[in-house]
């Protein structure tokens, strides 16, 4: 199995949201709090994410370097771009099979419970004679993990990413349960943009009062066909009202929201693009296979470098 950092990142960001680590956040909330935020750059500090999808397209976005997407991935030491820090990660390609959702690595990791959904009969408890007792069944849905996720505790912001097996059509029938319906509301502001040469669909729910236990909430959310694959990219910008008390963080993640749509490409697979995308895996298994030969010289090789011949 490869080396990853996706276990590791993904652990990290578990813990400070579970333990609720108030310093870890409080740095990485700062610079968006204090004035003139955006005059310095700060939301040009994002890696790159490219992959080969379904065989048939390379996708290609951004997310903060704060946080960690979970795809099967390896760095390439490629520098973004010189405008800020952040550098290109080559992700495992995502294809499908009548078992699941899959990336090629080695085994091939099946990230279906982060892709597609499944209806699973759960029982329902409530009290009964003093005690819980099983009161009925119903159909809930489970799976459909975030990719990536980030969260801003101080500012009462999150940004999420979602790479979903879900048309247009289901996403209508799926956002009357989504966070209470807020993005199906009458309030709700609905359009198409295109930005980059991607039709975004956009649903903006304004800023609503906190939800108890949340960090933000239903904001603003984007919906993006993925060819005609049948599957959606989406990315959800949440806040509420109390993210109004910042005002200067609040129009930052704004522009880091926009940053991030305006990153997403989506392009048919050709000659050269197959080529690019297997020019920067080369480069990342060399730096994968030179970190295995000075981790062997410590007698501590990892697993993943089976597969450079050091046990």
């Amino acid at each position: 199995m490869r080396h990853k950092k996706t276990l590791i990142g993904a652990a990290l960001i578990g813990i400070g949201l579970l333990a609720g680590c108030h310093n870890l956040y409080r740095n990485l909330e700062e610079p968006y709090m204090r004035p003139g935020a955006l005059d310095k750059g700060i939301t040009t500090n994002l890696d790159v994410y490219k992959f080969k999808f379904i065989d048939r397209y390379r996708v290609t976005h951004a997310w903060p370097v704060t946080s960690n997407c979970h795809y099967s991935k390896l760095p390439t030491k490629y520098t973004r771009s010189s405008a800020g820090y952040g550098e290109v990660k080559i992700v495992d390609d995502i294809y499908e099979d009548e078992k699941g959702i899959w990336q090629r690595d080695t085994p091939p990791k099946n990230i279906s419970s982060y892709v597609r959904s499944k209806i699973v009969h759960q029982p329902i408890f409530e009290n009964v004679n003093g005690g819980r007792a099983i009161v009925r069944y119903e159909d809930q849905e489970q799976g459909l993990q975030a990719m990536c996720f980030q969260a801003w505790v101080g500012t009462s912001h999150a940004l999420t990413l979602m790479l979903y097996k879900r048309t247009l059509e289901d996403w209508e029938t799926a956002l009357a349960r989504w966070s209470q319906g807020s993005y199906t509301d009458i309030t709700t502001k609905r359009f198409a943009e295109n930005i980059g040469g991607n039709d975004w669909h956009v649903f903006q729910a304004g800023v609503k009062p906190r939800v108890m236990n949340r960090i933000a909430g239903a904001f603003e959310l984007r919906i993006l066909q993925l060819g005609n694959t049948g599957y959606t990219m989406v990315f959800e910008l949440g806040a509420n009202q109390d993210s109004l008390q910042n005002p200067q963080a609040h129009a930052a993640m704004q522009l880091l929201f926009r940053q991030l749509l305006e990153s997403v490409k989506v392009e048919h697979l050709t000659p050269s693009i197959e080529a690019e995308l297997a020019e920067l895996k080369a480069k990342a298994q060399d730096i994968q296979r030179q970190e295995c030969v000075e981790s062997s010289k410590k007698g501590k090789p990892g697993p993943w470098c089976k597969i450079y011949g050091f046990q």
